[in-house]
């Protein structure tokens, strides 16, 4: 067998997935769906207790693509990260911030959107930023360190719109930092409680509260 044919083999090993009896050569479709099937895995169950394997099967992609586009479990993890958790907390959190009026209107719709779609859904599986980030943050210091961004733009997307809200007029006496801190660690609290009781109970009491103590702050003086 010459070279020049292994080099085909090789590339037909590693760039074609099956799906039923059908073979495609989509690379990067191949990647979406290993990613994606990842990310479900991960938030529902777990990085460490997920295998490779099973994401393989799960994604029903080969073993010679799954090893192309990810020869470690760590690669995958920060594709995850970089991809799908920086995704949802972009979607969830930063765009409704962007084009709310203020921080509370912002902030109380947000936590409603989350409360009724889980409702919705009938169960929790947590913060996927929260979920990685207690998981494997002593594990991996490349991981930890994109999760650690994932939190910066999330606490800067926040505290500049407290900020605005500050150079508006709408409030004064508040430090945009801290309260936009008090903000992430109440929801990240809310939805661990929320996942280990399988119940919005807490989510519901954080919101309730946390629209209390910001219109107080909203009060002008």
């Amino acid at each position: 067998m010459t070279c020049f044919v292994k080099m085909l083999l090789w590339k037909k090993l590693h760039w074609s997935c099956t799906i039923g009896n059908r073979r495609t050569n989509d690379p990067q479709g191949v990647r979406r769906r290993i990613v994606d099937t990842a990310y479900d895995t991960f938030v529902r169950q777990g990085y460490i207790a997920t295998g490779m394997l099973e994401i393989r099967e799960k994604a029903s992609v080969s073993g010679g693509a799954m090893a192309h586009h990810f020869p470690a479990k760590c690669q995958l993890g920060l594709a995850v990260i970089r991809d799908r958790v920086t995704q949802a907390v972009r979607q969830t959190w930063i765009e409704p911030l962007d084009v709310s009026l203020d921080a509370p209107a912002a902030i109380d719709l947000i936590f409603g959107n989350i409360i009724s779609e889980l409702t919705y859904k009938g169960s929790v599986s947590g913060c996927p930023l929260n979920n990685m980030a207690m998981e494997i943050s002593h594990h991996d210091p490349e991981m930890r360190a994109a999760l650690s961004e994932i939190f910066a733009a999330w606490h800067d997307a926040l505290s500049a719109k407290f900020q605005a809200d500050v150079a508006a007029g709408r409030t004064v006496g508040m430090n945009p930092n801290s309260l936009a801190t008090l903000v992430i660690a109440l929801y990240s609290g809310a939805m661990a409680i929320a996942k280990t009781r399988q119940d919005v109970g807490a989510l519901i009491d954080c919101r309730t509260e946390l629209a209390a103590l910001l219109a107080s702050k909203y009060r002008m003086q």
